[in-house]
């Protein structure tokens, strides 16, 4: 099974969420890069969690935040 920190220590995806922090600095937004994608990520995974689901699609979850 494919887990957060492997979709976070990918290059790929360290680069995609880099790219999305300068476009919305350019535009004048406040940060979003990786501490606001775990801070997401880690509330979605405790939501699914506390709503009783089984750690595979906790762990979706999580994923599916850092590209949302």
């Amino acid at each position: 099974m494919i887990t957060l920190e492997d979709v976070k220590k990918n290059p790929e995806v360290q680069e995609l969420v880099i790219g999305a922090q300068k476009q919305l600095d350019a535009l004048g937004y406040t940060e979003h890069s990786v501490r606001h994608v775990s801070i997401v990520s880690n509330r979605a995974g405790n939501i699914l969690e506390t709503l009783g689901y089984d750690k595979h699609r906790v762990e979706l979850a999580k994923i599916a935040r850092i590209f949302t």
